[in-house]
Parts: C-alpha cells; sequence; structure tokens
C-alpha cells in the first residue's frame, strides 16, 4: 500500500466467493472505495472511467431508439449501471450480483456516492450467478454488459470461466437482439478471447486505456465490444 494512502473497513461479510471487505480509503487522488473477496482485490472506485466506458462504448453503437433492454453481469461499485441508467433510451436494467453484501453496501455505505442507483425504477436486481440468469431467462437484450471479472485472465469466481469460452459466448448471444451488442471489461488484452468473439460475433471492437500510470509492465486496460448479426439464415 502506498504510504500516502489511509484506509478503513467499513463493513465486512461472509459470501459465497469468501470473506468479503469494503474498504474506503483515502488517497492524494481522493476518496476511493474497494471490495476485497477472499483477500484479493475485486473493485474500486478508481475503475470508474473505464466501468463507465465499458456502458458507454456499447450503447453508442446503438441508434437512438428509445425502451432499450440491458443485462449487466455483477453490480460492483454501481460504476458500469450509473453510465447505463444515465442513458435515456433505457427502459429496463436487469443487474444479476452474486453477493448479498454488495448490493446492501450499495444501498447504505455506497448509496451518496453512486446517487442512490437502486431507487431508479428502470432497475431489477437479481441476487444470484449470472451464468444461471443466462440459462434461465427467455428475455433478449439490445445489451449485455460483462464486468464479474477483472477479466478472464483474473477470475473472481472459477466458475466464471465458461463465460469466456466460445460456449459461453454462444449463450451470452443466444440473449441478443440481432445486432445487440456484448460488452466485457477486463483488466489487462485478453488476445484469445478476442479471437473467440471473432469467430461467435461480428464487428470485434477494442478500446486500450492506459488508466494506471505508466509504469513498467503494467497493462492497459481493455472494454471488447461485439455485435450479434442482424439477420443470419443459421440457427443458432
Amino acid at each position: 500500500m502506498n504510504p500516502d494512502d489511509r484506509s478503513r473497513v467499513l463493513d465486512t461479510a461472509q459470501g459465497r466467493g469468501g470473506e468479503l471487505i469494503l474498504l474506503e480509503r483515502h488517497t492524494p487522488a481522493g476518496v476511493h472505495h474497494e471490495i476485497r473477496i477472499d483477500g484479493r482485490f475485486a473493485m474500486s472506485t478508481s475503475d470508474e472511467p473505464t466501468s463507465r466506458l465499458l456502458a458507454r462504448a456499447s450503447l453508442n453503437r446503438l441508434d437512438q431508439k428509445e425502451g432499450r433492454r440491458v443485462l449487466v453481469g455483477g453490480l460492483g461499485l454501481s460504476l458500469t449501471l450509473r453510465e447505463v441508467l444515465d442513458d435515456r433510451r433505457v427502459g429496463e436494467v436487469i443487474v444479476a450480483e452474486l453477493e448479498e453484501a454488495i448490493i446492501r453496501w450499495n444501498g447504505t455505505f455506497l448509496k451518496a456516492f453512486n446517487k442512490d442507483t437502486l431507487s431508479d425504477p428502470r432497475l431489477r436486481l437479481y441476487c444470484g450467478d449470472v451464468l444461471d440468469l443466462l440459462r434461465e431467462t427467455g428475455a433478449r437484450f439490445e445489451v449485455i454488459l460483462m464486468d464479474v471479472d477483472n477479466g478472464p485472465s483474473y477470475l473472481l469466481n472459477e466458475k466464471n470461466a465458461s463465460l469466456y469460452t466460445h460456449q459461453g459466448l454462444r449463450m451470452m448471444r443466444r440473449c441478443l437482439v440481432p445486432g445487440g451488442i456484448l460488452g466485457v471489461w477486463a483488466g489487462r488484452p485478453e488476445p484469445d478471447l478476442e479471437r473467440r468473439l471473432r469467430v461467435c460475433y461480428t464487428d470485434v471492437r477494442v478500446d486500450l486505456v492506459a488508466d494506471r500510470g505508466e509504469g513498467e509492465n503494467i497493462p492497459p486496460t481493455a472494454i471488447y465490444t461485439a455485435a450479434r448479426k442482424k439477420r443470419t439464415g443459421k440457427k443458432e
């Protein structure tokens, strides 16, 4: 930890992935909130610019039609969700969050930071595994945003590895309307993921953001967006 940083624990909880800790960190750059799961870094409000970019880059690929339906995998600190709800075209958002404590923290400790995001009438919360929701839902979405891990190389839940396989990417494709967009946040470039996306989707785009300084061996954050074909004669 940087000696200039001061941290305090706001709350702890036992979750499905291990012990969860919510930290408030006072740094020279400002106050940040951070969540650790089972002793591992999971997410921080310092990632707000790229988390918002995940939503914005995906939604910007759609036209101006209103009433858009969006699925967000991972509530986290509401960073991605906040950007989704700021888009007036969005009519409904379903957020899948595995950990009940994270949902509770967003409605308490983080309420002022996220501007009471959970009270938005367009929002529906699913407390459970996004994999289960994807398998069970019969709904179709214009946008699916995956922010449940720090990318396939930094899984927070080992079960999520299947999301980034050809089978997992095709499962998400089935939940998109033709022309719908899948967005994936990754803490570093993921060439294997990009190759799989190009097999399963069309018009794959990558935004690389050097958001953690210019030090040696610090990889940029990677934002992947990919489209489901608008028309296909083959059964998916």
